[in-house]
């Protein structure tokens, strides 16, 4: 009877080292800073790396918006999130998570226009998968 009870409690308290770091005040203070300064995916990036697992309700609304900033105003930087994704994979189910029902249906509209018809060479799969995200997002 007591093995399932320890069983049960080591879980629990590992949950939140399943999921990584715990979001201090601090760093949700910082994560939040970090958002109006998201203007390259190299600083998307980064604020992945440091404040990932602050990406919750506000923040990560920010980071929805940051994202979307970036696909329709500076596609023609789409490149250097490829290079990014390559050496980093776990940024791009990241960005792909972004890509969702808090933006602006005319965001969503653009970037999956530009997905299909502006896609640059060698990007087909990224591409797919960012008009993909945008589609589900409308439904």
């Amino acid at each position: 009877m007591r093995i399932p009870c320890v069983v049960a409690t080591l879980v629990l308290l590992g949950v939140p080292l399943a999921y990584g770091k715990v979001c201090s005040e601090r760093d949700a203070n910082a994560a939040d800073a970090v958002i109006d300064h998201l203007d390259s995916w190299a600083e998307v990036n980064t604020a992945y790396m440091k404040y990932g697992h602050c990406d919750a309700g506000e923040i990560a609304e920010g980071n929805s918006e940051a994202i979307a900033r970036l696909l329709v105003d500076r596609w023609r930087d789409l490149p250097e999130l490829d290079g990014l994704i390559k050496r980093n994979p776990p940024l791009k189910a990241f960005v792909l998570r972004h890509i969702d029902t808090t933006l602006d249906s005319r965001d969503l509209d653009r970037i999956k226009q530009l997905s299909t018809a502006s896609c640059p060479a060698g990007m087909g799969t990224l591409c797919g998968e960012l008009a993909s995200a945008a589609s589900r997002s409308q439904r």
